[in-house]
């Protein structure tokens, strides 16, 4: 994460490395999706809450400096990826030790008393809806066929009696005002990067349930055959961000 003041490198936004904002080209080839599309959504999510009373940029930095201070004091940092277990959560449990969840992997957990954040593509379905409703800090990220999915999400979000707390992240080169790009691609890995990119130590930061091998149960809306390959570029991020002995 730049410190106030810093210039970032060239199309290195947030990320960790310049890698893991390139990859997210080779995807859009890979998918033939196009940058425009994922640009009209990610303005059109900034424009949205521009002036929003819960979700302005200044309330969305405050929660971007607490969850970086949640972070980088925290003993371990443990990410949930969708396959993940319960028993994996229990296993991890620990003084210090705070999480992050790949959107519908929060509904492994059972309480989200040490839930740091979860980082959001809106696929999360109920487990998403229900974390969010309860005041959980959410990255919501913005791309070209979600545009729906999280205009939905913000109009039902801003009437509940507790409200998540949300910062903003996309997936192109230019550089959103008041929205990060932090690098990656699949809600994990992304979450992955985000952690790196707010100063998380490397040695402090643990995976568990990232999976190439099936879709995991907690994926929410999905389509598996679709899936399974974004699975594959997941790992290629992972392992090229020196994590790829925790994906099973």
């Amino acid at each position: 994460m730049l410190l106030e003041g810093e210039v970032p490198p060239q199309n290195m936004h947030d990320a960790p490395s310049l890698r893991s904002v390139e990859v997210q080209d080779d995807v859009r080839r890979a998918f033939g999706w196009s940058e425009d599309e994922d640009l009209s959504s990610a303005r059109a999510m900034q424009k949205a809450l521009e002036y929003h009373v819960l979700w302005n940029p200044v309330a969305r930095l405050t929660v971007l400096h607490e969850l970086r201070e949640t972070l980088v004091q925290a003993k371990r940092v443990v990410i949930i990826g969708a396959a993940v277990t319960k028993k994996e959560i229990d296993t991890s449990r620990g003084d210090g030790v705070v999480y992050i969840a790949a959107d519908g992997a929060v509904g492994a957990m059972d309480s989200y008393q040490k839930l740091a954040c979860i980082v959001s593509d809106f696929d999360g379905a109920n487990y998403l809806e229900k974390a969010a409703k309860s005041g959980q800090v959410i990255v919501a990220h913005a791309h070209g066929d979600n545009q729906q999915r999280w205009h939905e999400a913000i109009q039902s979000w801003s009437s509940a009696p507790t409200p998540p707390q949300l910062i903003l992240s996309h997936q192109v080169n230019p550089v959103i005002d008041g929205m990060h790009n932090f690098g990656g691609f699949t809600d994990g890995d992304r979450a992955l990067c985000l952690a790196l990119s707010l100063g998380v130590r490397r040695e402090n930061i643990n995976l568990i349930g990232f999976s190439i091998k099936n879709v995991g149960v907690w994926s929410g809306t999905t389509v598996a055959e679709q899936k399974m390959k974004k699975l594959q570029w997941m790992n290629d991020i992972v392992a090229e961000l020196g994590f790829g002995q925790w994906v099973q």
